[in-house]
């Protein structure tokens, strides 16, 4: 869809809803538009900006369909499609392209068995990420480097060819993903399959969370990838405890690489959050490491801390800064510092 067709939507006519904005709602058909801005000031040797003072802008479109079936009782069709916008002339989000898929997938929702759909979807991971996934301005948190930089044979967030369930009974969330195309390493995969379980208890004004994932991705045989590598396996838990305006969330990865005629390439790490919300004001703090074995230096270390200002519904001003201690197994010394604005629809 064009840019132009979804401005002339968004002119004629559109009410806003807490999740998006809802442009359709009618005899069982609902067509919501969501998105997000964001503008970014950086400097320091650990952000984008490297040595210099550098600004980013940043933006997001999405739509999400759904239809309701007659014939299954409780069920409708659903559909997501979700572009990162090219915002600048050099956007290294988007390449050349003025719109790159993010998600995009159909399926079919159900109210009591949840949701069976097939695209480019969200990780199953992601019940473990998103317990330390809270900042607003990007940071290099092990969660996201453990997954996409140590291994970059496979799409691992985002992935394409994928059937996904996501499930949600009595409070028990459950995930399952097999992935069965892979983009453009679609002729080396033979194949990939993930799972998650994520549950929350409560007790008066606390909340405990614990959550486990794994997956495993295989290479078809015969096929060459860097270093020879030929299965990826990984697992992660997290457990997150919050109590009333204060929330601590720690999470860990093991992360194995089979590799022809070499030994395993074996990692570990963790991700850590506190944060606590004031009124408007919310700070947030964090270190993490990732640990490559028989390495003396970690693979990745950094430590860092957020303030952000609610200065309306889903609009932020955010102060990050960041220190990393050790960049692919190399001692380092470098910070960030970003500024950024966001605006979420």
């Amino acid at each position: 869809m064009k840019i132009k067709i979804i401005s002339l939507i968004l002119l004629t006519g559109m009410t806003t809803s807490s999740y998006a904005m809802s442009i359709y709602n009618k005899d069982g058909n609902t067509l919501d538009i969501y998105g997000r801005v964001e503008g970014k000031i950086a400097s320091g040797e650990n952000s984008y900006a490297g040595s210099e003072t550098r600004t980013n802008l940043g933006g997001r479109l999405g739509i999400y369909l759904t239809r309701d079936l007659d014939f299954i009782p409780e069920t409708k069709i659903v559909g997501r499609l979700e572009w990162q916008v090219r915002t600048e002339k050099n956007d290294s989000n988007t390449g050349d392209s003025d719109l790159k898929a993010r998600y995009s997938y159909i399926g079919l929702s159900n109210k009591t068995w949840g949701e069976l759909i097939v695209g480019r979807t969200k990780n199953p991971l992601y019940q473990v990420m998103k317990m330390t996934d809270k900042y607003k301005n990007f940071t290099p948190n092990i969660y996201s480097y453990g997954i996409t930089t140590i291994d970059d044979s496979y799409q691992f967030n985002r992935q394409d060819g994928t059937v996904q369930w996501n499930a949600k009974f009595a409070g028990n969330e459950i995930q399952l993903a097999w992935v069965a195309g892979n983009g453009s390493s679609n002729e080396a995969l033979d194949y990939g399959a993930m799972a998650s379980y994520r549950n929350t208890l409560r007790l008066g004004d606390f909340r405990l969370t614990p959550a486990i994932a794994a997956s495993r991705y295989k290479r078809q045989d015969g096929v060459k990838t860097t270093d020879g590598r030929n299965q990826n396996d990984q697992i992660m838990a997290g457990l997150q405890l919050s109590y009333k305006n204060v929330e601590a969330a720690v999470t860990a990865l093991r992360t194995s690489i089979a590799r022809d005629n070499k030994s395993d390439n074996d990692f570990k790490g963790m991700d850590s959050l506190l944060s606590w919300k004031y009124g408007k004001f919310k700070f947030l703090t964090g270190y993490s490491f990732l640990d490559e074995k028989d390495k003396s230096v970690y693979e990745k270390e950094d430590w860092r801390v957020e303030t952000q200002i609610t200065l309306a519904d889903d609009t932020w001003l955010s102060f990050t800064y960041d220190k990393a201690f050790a960049n692919k197994n190399q001692k380092v010394n470098d910070d960030a510092l970003i500024v950024g604005l966001r605006y979420d629809f």
